[in-house]
């Protein structure tokens, strides 16, 4: 009789732990993203996501890909706003990122990190990166969702040509090192 009180009474423990475990479910997107050309041989992106009142406590992690041809420069930025209207709509975001992956593998080949920018009431968030290269690219939004009437976000991305040294400043560079040596050849010849 005791064994079977133990036992039910672990089996009822174990289900409860069960239980709350699985209370915050992950939700999500993966999306090819669109850019649009800047006219100026870069691009401009705009994105979010909107959470509705079912979502509240769950976490989420969208990630919106992109190809990239060359070599270019980016910066982001993020806005996720408090608002209290009857339900209150209010994220918390934990990351915003810049992937560079492998797409027959999916693995991560490099990772910029944003920056939580944040004061007030308004979730902000920037990230930069400079000298990305051809390849596959995704933009990763994460947090959860504290509202109990969902919440909302907002992304820009610009990708802008990286700058190419001008031949004026390997002229400048060549003519440098040729005064350098100039001046040694003419220090060791006084020596001597």
């Amino acid at each position: 009789m005791k064994i079977k009180n133990i036992l039910l009474a672990s089996m009822i423990a174990g289900a409860s732990l069960i239980g709350s475990s699985a209370y915050a479910a992950t939700v999500g997107k993966t999306v090819d993203l669109s850019l649009e050309s800047d006219m100026a041989g870069g691009f401009n992106a705009h994105f979010g996501n909107a959470f509705a009142s079912i979502d509240t406590n769950n976490l989420f992690v969208d990630k919106y890909k992109f190809t990239l041809s060359g070599n270019y420069d980016s910066a982001a930025s993020l806005t996720s706003v408090f608002l209290k209207a009857g339900t209150i709509k209010n994220l918390q975001i934990t990351d915003f990122s810049l992937v560079q992956f492998d797409p027959s593998t999916n693995s991560v080949l490099h990772t910029y990190a944003g920056m939580d920018a944040t004061t007030g009431t308004t979730d902000t968030w920037e990230m930069s990166a400079t000298g990305l290269t051809a390849g596959s690219y995704y933009i990763q939004v994460g947090g959860k969702v504290l509202g109990n009437g969902g919440g909302t976000y907002a992304s820009d991305l610009t990708i802008a040509m990286a700058p190419v040294p001008e031949p004026e400043t390997y002229a400048m560079l060549g003519a440098g090192l040729a005064f350098m040596g100039f001046v040694a050849r003419r220090k060791k010849a006084k020596a001597a």
